[in-house]
């Protein structure tokens, strides 16, 4: 029986290379050439970061000024809705409303929106007909 000698990784060449060499260990990089791919890298994520940053702080602010316009806009139906509501029911009545329809019709007019009545046939007519002040 003939032994063979015993091999080092160093002398295995299908582990530590691929076939036909390995490619990355014959380049070299220089400490210029390293320094200057860290500071390529380190201005790519400040850049990556800032960019983010400033979406973040955009979007933090859209979202503020929305929230201030509907706050806003809510305080003008509010203060609408208070200045009918101190009418008395006569002058209500002169505009062709009642005291339960101040908020329907404040909300109305505000955002356009009118109601729908898709199950009734014919004309719509208003609630409020101001039927017992025929003089």
């Amino acid at each position: 029986m003939m032994t063979q000698p015993i091999r080092t990784f160093k002398d295995l060449t299908s582990e530590t290379a691929p076939a036909g060499g390995n490619a990355t260990s014959k380049i070299s990089f220089t400490i210029d050439d390293r320094r200057l791919l860290e500071l390529r890298a380190r201005y790519a994520r400040a850049e990556w970061l800032a960019n983010a940053l400033g979406d973040a702080i955009l979007w933090l602010g859209r979202r503020y000024e929305r929230a201030v316009g509907g706050i806003k806009a809510d305080l003008k139906l509010r203060a609408a809705e208070a200045q009918l509501h101190r009418m008395s029911d006569r002058e209500l009545s002169d505009l062709g409303l009642c005291r339960g329809d101040i908020t329907f019709a404040i909300r109305e007019a505000a955002e356009g929106v009118a109601p729908r009545f898709d199950d009734v046939g014919g004309q719509v007519t208003a609630a409020n007909q101001n039927l017992r002040r025929a003089a």
